[in-house]
């Protein structure tokens, strides 16, 4: 037998539940109203939010986009030629330069390079077969994807969808530690681009400002490094990168010259040990 006062605690909290209940109800019908007439922009903004956790680096376009904004030329010169594909015969390199060759084909979508943009994507393709990732590459290879060549911002979607795609697969499905080295490739290939957009890249108006803006994004890529370092390759990547954190500690007050060429004699010798 339960006492009086049992019983009253009991119904008491039945009654809660039941008005919880009620409140939820009538809270979803609001929400479905809200959401209805509710822009999309809400939607797109963490669509972005959960791709940011998926994928650990700035989107390919943003450093490719930041040259773009301040009227740096497209310089063909600075990308990996395609012609290398076949020296890359070890995991860990076809994964650092399917990095390398992503970034480069962000850079001619950003430049809206269309000779460029279909040399790269078959790069990009071979290498993520080669790896065996298996994803759907069809946005990138059918008839409809030929046409939007002509609209740079679908272009730009297909190719992140590709690599967020890319990224998720090699982290949670195949070998996460490729997965650090495709990023670790794009990221060097990204810095490497921008710094050589012309010959005095230090007084380029803007450009120090881009390489400033990248502090975050070595950060994050060093904690990953950090994470993944018990495989002697990333360690490499890691040691050589790690060079570059004095003058990215300053790089809120600005980078000295001294400092920036520290940054890109860094960068041109690592990518080189990438694609060579």
């Amino acid at each position: 037998m339960f006492s009086k006062k049992t019983i009253k605690a009991r119904l008491a909290i039945v009654l809660a539940a039941m008005l919880l209940l009620a409140s939820c109800q009538s809270r979803n019908q609001a929400d479905k109203q809200s959401y209805n007439s509710a822009d999309s922009a809400n939607l797109k903004t963490l669509t972005k939010e959960v791709k940011e956790v998926v994928f650990p680096l700035p989107t390919l376009f943003e450093t490719t986009k930041m040259l773009n904004d301040i009227g740096a030329n497209y310089v063909p010169s600075s990308l990996n030629p395609v012609n290398k594909l076949d020296k890359y015969f070890k995991e860990k390199s076809k994964a650092i330069n399917l990095g390398v060759y992503g970034t480069d084909l962000a850079y001619a979508a950003a430049y809206d390079q269309k000779q460029d943009i279909k040399f790269y994507s078959k790069a990009v393709k071979n290498l993520i077969d080669k790896l065996g990732i298996n994803i759907n590459l069809n946005k990138m290879l059918t008839e409809e994807y030929k046409q939007k060549l002509n609209n740079k911002d679908t272009l730009t979607k297909v190719i992140s969808n590709t690599f967020y795609d890319t990224y998720k697969y090699l982290n949670e499905k195949s070998n996460s530690d490729l997965a650090i080295v495709m990023v670790s490739g794009m990221w060097v290939e990204a810095m490497y681009i921008a710094t050589h957009i012309s010959e005095d890249t230090y007084h380029y108006s803007g450009l120090v400002k881009i390489i400033v803006k990248q502090k975050d994004s070595y950060t994050k890529l060093m904690s990953l490094l950090k994470a993944h370092d018990s495989d002697k390759d990333i360690k490499d990547i890691e040691n050589k990168l790690m060079v570059l954190k004095p003058s990215f500690d300053k790089a809120s007050k600005g980078l000295t010259e001294k400092e920036y060429m520290t940054i890109l004699k860094t960068i041109q010798t690592v990518r080189q040990s990438f694609v060579d």
